[in-house]
């Protein structure tokens, strides 16, 4: 027995690479190889003597794999077939590594424990504990006093703004906060994004700015009073789950029980009883449902989620998201709709509508279904199809039922593709500025999409998007109308091109705090950068109708944003805003749609959003059609903010919104959060569809 000094270890030691954690079941460990620091090796056998009454069938056989010990100092017991290591213990198996102060193995109950700080890594995934139990022949073991790191990346993480566009018709879904915090210069610690669940998000605008992926917890950390795992399941009591990186968490989930487990190729699941969200210690809520899926949009709040649909589903309604089909290719998924305002408050529904069903608790008028289907070829071909039935009432039946398809091909570069999708839409529901809502009946053709250039060193960067397509749609020229026909919508061909040119001139940037729980990240789950920048834009677009009516536009746009402070004092340390002035030169002629006329010809857009006290901010956007002297679309907003959740209350008396929105970050110190979007309604800039 050699003699040396071990110093406990919280840490991996320098040049040992770190692996994943699952333990394969299918591992066959024949040898234990030992080695001291000196260099000096033993090996001990841990295969089985063969058993009585074994048969001659032969099998493949497999080549047992050798268990690697580094340690400062060994010894065996020949007498309790025992292998002890001691100091700076470091064991390497299946692409995994262990370190502990101590190591004993016993050769014939092929059983390890490991004491003293151990510390088990593959990959991102960290399990830590004051001693590890593990049998080789069963691949089960037992941590007690254990803290860990789950890691689920199972998505792309780039998040890229997409070019400049024009006014808040463009997305008035991003509220000023969230589009400042997107353009703020890059930071080396970010907040990915989490779950958000929305209550009451009436006739939703649907772009995105932003490229994301789904709303997922993708880190979160935990601690336990043991845990057990066989395979690749675990099993531990008394758990504390939290996304805050620092300690302790202003958030947590705490159960008396936890099961981790593998679903399938793109899931893990976690099952917890009697589960408590716990904020700052001092609140404490029941949580359902008490399954988790990591990987999939669904959420800790989104077992059952509400929305609100004035229009169509009569305001306030229930519904819950089914997976029917799920594949390495892709996913089907229907979400039934239960119309709650209708059925029990008839009387505040603002849409003037007349239905028998009003009033009533299980009419076919008070359900409605929509339903999402997404498919991927190859990595260049894709197919989305999303569908909705505003009710089960079978009686109009082709009035309610609103259908997107897109057939796509990426061409080029797959990093930063063209697009050329072939589109067909029927009753899609568009956003066209002081407009409003339009509805297009249905439309049938080819969109060629480019990807975003950056013009050499200058800064400025480009794109495009061509298309022709067969369109039904809403008219107010009475001579393209047939005669005799009850109905203001008109079907001609459009043929159009567009391309966008944007900047963004840096004028003045800040330093951002550090990442640290009081100072970076008290308030945002990434810290804020001070800055100004000027914001440049141009845009042109040019119609042909086959009836010969044609549409061109050159609009420009110049503004002014930034944010002042910190948000990490504990009032008014925070300022943002935006100005910005858009000016187009139209032809004398307009579209003879509707839902693509270029009607705001000058606006302003401008907001602010300020910090109160403490987590609390407060803010306003505008957008504001010049020639009219009306608004397109304001919105207030009042927001709770924290490192690790946040709560945003949302009112547009314009577009008649009204929201909740709950927000869960996650921490991967990479990425941002996703702001406030929906799909269902797409606007229209100058005539043009993203």
């Amino acid at each position: 027995m050699q003699t040396g000094q071990g110093s406990p270890m919280a840490q991996l030691p320098g040049g040992v690479a770190a692996q994943e954690i699952v333990l394969e079941g299918e591992m066959n460990y024949g040898e234990i190889q030992i080695q001291d620091r000196t260099g000096q090796q033993q090996q001990f056998s841990l295969e089985a003597a063969p058993t009585e009454g074994a048969t001659d069938v032969e099998a493949v056989p497999t080549p047992p794999a050798v268990l690697e010990v580094i340690s400062d100092r060994q010894e065996y017991n020949e007498q309790t077939q025992v292998v002890t290591a001691m100091g700076n213990v470091i064991v390497r198996f299946q692409e995994a590594v262990l370190s502990a102060d101590q190591l004993q193995i016993n050769l014939n109950s092929k059983l390890a424990i490991a004491k003293g700080d151990v510390a088990l890594r593959r990959g991102q995934q960290i399990l830590r504990g004051e001693q590890f139990t593990y049998f080789f022949v069963q691949n089960r073991g037992q941590i007690q006093q254990a803290e860990g790191e789950i890691s689920q990346t199972t998505l792309n993480q780039d998040l890229g703004v997409r070019p400049t566009r024009f006014g808040v018709s463009s997305n008035p879904a991003v509220l000023l906060n969230e589009r400042l915090l997107l353009n703020q210069p890059a930071t080396g610690v970010m907040g990915e994004d989490g779950i958000s669940f929305v209550l009451g998000s009436g006739r939703d605008i649907g772009t995105r700015n932003i490229d994301t992926q789904n709303n997922t917890i993708n880190r979160v950390r935990f601690q336990a009073e043991s845990v057990e795992f066989v395979g690749d399941r675990w099993e531990a009591k008394n758990i504390s789950i939290t996304n805050d990186p620092f300690s302790p968490p202003e958030l947590q989930l705490v159960a008396d029980t936890a099961t981790y487990q593998k679903v399938d190729e793109f899931n893990d699941e976690l099952v917890t009883t009697k589960t408590r969200l716990v904020i700052d210690n001092n609140v404490s809520l029941p949580v359902f449902p008490r399954t988790f899926r990591f990987g999939e949009s669904e959420g800790i709040f989104s077992q059952v989620s509400f929305g609100y649909d004035d229009e169509e589903r009569g305001g306030l309604f229930l519904q819950r998201r089914f997976s029917l089909y799920r594949s390495a290719q892709g996913r089907w998924t229907v979400t039934p709709q239960y119309l709650l305002q209708k059925a029990w408050f008839p009387d505040t529904i603002l849409a003037e509508t007349e239905d028998d069903d009003a009033g009533e608790i299980l009419a076919p008028g008070l359900f409605a279904v929509s339903s999402k289907f997404d498919y991927r070829f190859n990595p260049r071909v894709s197919f989305a199809a999303r569908g909705s039935l505003e009710n089960l009432k079978l009686d109009n039946f082709k009035d309610k039922l609103e259908l997107n398809f897109r057939l796509e091909q990426q061409l080029g570069n797959l990093d930063n593709p063209f697009r050329l999708s072939q589109e067909f839409n029927y009753r899609d529901r568009l956003f066209n500025g002081s407009l409003g809502f339009q509805r297009v009946q249905r439309s049938l053709g080819i969109v060629l999409r480019s990807p975003r250039y950056i013009l050499g060193d200058s800064g400025f960067a480009v794109d495009f998007q061509t298309s022709v397509q067969n369109i039904e749609a809403d008219t107010d020229r009475p001579e393209l109308l047939e005669p005799g026909v009850g109905q203001d919508q008109v079907n001609l061909t459009r043929y159009q091109g567009s391309f966008n040119l944007d900047h963004r001139f840096p004028l003045w940037n800040g330093e951002p705090l550090p990442p640290t729980r009081f100072e970076g990240l008290r308030y945002s789950p990434r810290p804020i950068v001070p800055y100004v920048s000027l914001v440049t834009g141009l845009q042109g677009v040019a119609g042909v109708y086959s009836n010969g009516d044609r549409q061109n536009s050159l609009r420009g746009k110049i503004g002014i944003e930034g944010q002042f402070g910190r948000f990490a004092g504990n009032s008014f340390d925070y300022t943002g805003f935006n100005l910005s002035y858009t000016n187009s030169v139209l032809s004398d002629e307009l579209s003879p749609f509707l839902f693509d006329r270029a009607v705001d010809q000058r606006t302003l857009e401008f907001g602010l959003t300020q910090q109160l006290y403490g987590p609390f901010r407060v803010g306003f956007q505008t957008a504001i059609n010049l020639d009219r002297e009306e608004a397109i679309s304001t919105d207030y907003f009042l927001e709770y903010s924290r490192r690790t959740h946040g709560v945003l209350l949302r009112y547009n008396p314009v577009l008649e919104i009204g929201s909740v929105n709950i927000t869960i970050n996650s921490f991967n110190w990479n990425g941002s959060t996703d702001p406030f979007t929906n799909e269902e309604i797409r606007p229209v800039n100058d005539g043009v569809t993203p």
